[in-house]
This record gives structure tokens, sequence and C-alpha cells, in this order.
């Protein structure tokens, strides 16, 4: 028998464990009485502590206040996606005999927004050290351009971001590394994380970023009535011709993405290279708790040769 919850639940289900407490009814709850628990029954279905734990509408009002900032940064997924994300194709990586992932630190699932309220969709490629050290999609230098590029669209928090690989690759997007994307495994859980995403948000438009994400949208059947444009990979070296193709991105998704409140959309089009203000830090409210203010600001990782990367601390 537990007593961890004896403080939260009246008498009658005091040393009862977790899983007895979610199948027991709210009035179970200290502060509910039997009148609150009817009345959660007839409005919202609500049956036993374990539906008021995971009641849609609950998850809504956490949302809205998400927007406001509270908390300061990304609570994680919720049950629902953690479940979800429970059936990755974590397996097929860590044994591919290919041997193209880095696999040591895990998997990187997102950035941005699992609460329902993302109207824009980016698929990008894979995790580099900066995602790997801070569990989220786009961190580094990249990312800041890329954070840069959603500000543009007036966006500071309607965004979610995902890779076509869960894992970060050696080398680069290349025939083998396409053939993989392809994969029943590895195309099935993308294809179903784009497909939920696309269902329980009010998506606007999707973005493929680099060759590696643009193949990820492309091999999205979902895709078909979306507004989706691509885009040249964050850290490409010509730089001018990276720059035209966001500036001509930006112009097919200004009339169609919604500022976020508070934000404005910018009409100015990119130079020919990137400046200290074409860079974004990445939102607290983007990162796990815990994570040092100095990351996802700056560049902190940087190649040593073909197989070797290298990450520094400030």
């Amino acid at each position: 028998m537990s007593s961890s919850f004896d403080d939260m639940v009246v008498s009658a289900y005091q040393g009862k464990t977790a899983q007895e407490l979610l199948q027991a009814p709210p009035d179970a709850l200290k502060g509910v009485s039997a009148g609150d628990a009817e009345h959660l029954r007839n409005a919202f279905g609500i049956e036993t502590v374990g539906d008021l734990a995971s009641s849609p509408y609950f998850a809504h009002a956490q949302a809205v206040l998400g927007a406001t900032g509270t908390p300061p940064f990304d609570p994680g997924p919720s049950p629902e996606w953690a479940s979800f994300f429970a059936n990755a194709p974590v397996q097929h990586y860590l044994t591919h005999p290919t041997g193209r992932f880095r696999i040591d630190f895990g998997p990187v699932y997102y950035r941005g927004r699992l609460d329902g309220t993302a109207r824009v969709i980016v698929v990008g490629q894979d995790p580099s050290v900066n995602e790997i050290l801070g569990h989220r999609v786009f961190v580094g230098r990249s990312g800041q351009r890329l954070q840069g590029f959603l500000r543009k669209l007036g966006l500071d928090r309607s965004y979610i971001i995902l890779n076509t690989y869960l894992f970060s690759v050696f080398g680069q997007f290349d025939t083998e590394l396409k053939g993989i994307a392809d994969e029943s495994e590895v195309l099935s859980f993308r294809n179903a994380f784009l497909d939920r995403l696309k269902k329980d948000n009010p998506v606007q438009a999707v973005i493929g970023v680099g060759r590696g994400g643009q193949h990820g949208v492309e091999t999205w059947p979902g895709q078909v009535g979306l507004t989706s444009v691509e885009i040249t990979h964050p850290a490409a070296h010509d730089e001018a011709a990276l720059l035209a193709s966001w500036s001509a991105a930006l112009n097919v998704l200004r009339p169609i993405v919604e500022a976020d409140d508070g934000m404005t959309q910018d009409p100015n089009p990119y130079g020919t290279t990137f400046t200290d203000d074409d860079h974004e830090p990445i939102p607290r409210h983007d990162l796990p708790f815990g994570i040092p203010d100095w990351h996802g600001v700056g560049s902190h990782a940087k190649r040593d040769g073909s197989k070797k990367i290298v990450w520094t601390a400030p």
C-alpha cells in the first residue's frame, strides 16, 4: 500500500496505489465533493481521477496559459504524446546496418508546440550536438537562423519542428540516407507524427528545410492541401543563394501565416549574407527546464574531421 498520496485524497482512499487512484471517482480527491464529481461527469464525461488528469479541456486551458509564457520552459510531451513517442522506431536506428547514425545520446523528437496551437510545421533533417544536449530540434546556429526566419513571419510560438531522422547522421543527405528515409520504419513513424500534427493543430503551412527535410515533406501524403515551401538549409555555404531562397519563401508564406499575438511580420527581404540581426535566440519556452541561459544562443559546436564534432560550453 502507498501513503504518497494520502495528503491529496480523502480517508477512504488513503493507502491506495496510483493505479487504484486513477480508477477512483474524482471526489476521492480532497476538495472535490460528490456534487462536483457529478458536475464533472455530466459536463465533461469525467468518471475517474484518470479521466480528470487526461482531460483535453484542462490541456487546452494549459495551452492558453502557455501562450502567456507560463511556464517559461517546455514542460515536455503530454502523456498521450509520450505514449506516441514510446512507439518510435528507436531500435531500428540503433541497429541500422549502415552505421550512419550517432546513437550515443539518444533520439531528439521535436521543438515547439505539442499543445494543439501550431500553425506552421517545419521539417528538418537530423539533430546535431547542440540539439542532442538540449534534446530539442534546431537549437544551434542553424536553429537560431531558422528562428529568425520564423520571427520574420511574425511567429515566436505557434510552430512545431521535427526532423526526417530521430538521430544525428554521419555525413550529408546522400543516396544512402535518402533510401533510409524511405524505409518503412522511419517513413511510417514520421508520417504518423505529421498526420497527428495536422489533425490536432490549425496548420496553415509546412516548411521543408534542406534536402533531407524537403524529402520528408515530399513523402508525406498529408501535405496535399497544405501550402508547402522548400528552403535551403541554413548551414549551406552559398549564403546569397540560401537567403534568396528564404526571401522567396517568405513572400509565399506571409499572406497565409497569421502572426502571433504581440508580433508583426517583417516585410523586408534578406540581404546576401547573414547578419547578427538575422539570428534569433531559441525561446526559453522551447527548451526543457534547467537548460542554461546560454544554450540556444551563439554557436558551441564545430567539426573536427568527418566523424568528430567538438562542443564547448562558454
